[in-house]
């Protein structure tokens, strides 16, 4: 078993897979080039999968599953909205689409993660009202 890698059903789509990759891993240098570009994460849509940095973490014993939660329910939403481009107004979108997904599963330490860096993401403070596109 490789302790630098971990693998698990999505919270939010049991059909996804997310993998955890940390700086350890024979392949991280592989990934690390695709983090760098595309930020914490990114989701691979055709092979059901949303990669994760573990760098970003703390170790794999140690996860700060809060913001794991958030980066999962972030690239997940993108999908869910049919996102294809990264533009700044889909990223915005979801997070606010993950802020659902998160309230549903009861995730709150990590909703309010998403909370706290709304600003500094998209340069407005976050504003319950935003979701109401979504309902």
């Amino acid at each position: 078993m490789d302790d630098n890698i971990v693998i698990y059903p999505s919270q939010f789509n049991q059909d996804t897979q997310v993998v955890v990759i940390f700086p350890g891993h024979e392949k991280y240098s592989d990934f690390e080039p695709l983090f760098n570009e595309l930020g914490f994460g990114f989701v691979a849509p055709e092979q059901n999968m949303v990669f994760i940095d573990g760098g970003i973490l703390g170790d794999e014993n140690d996860l700060d599953i809060d913001i794991l939660r958030f980066i999962e329910a972030h690239e997940l939403a993108h999908v869910m909205l049919g996102h294809k481009e990264r533009r700044p107004e889909d990223e915005k979108d979801a997070d606010l689409y993950a802020f659902l997904l998160l309230n549903g599963k009861g995730y709150s330490q990590a909703k309010q993660y998403l909370i706290d860096t709304f600003f500094e993401r998209h340069g407005e403070p976050f504003d319950v009202t935003m979701i109401d596109k979504f309902k």
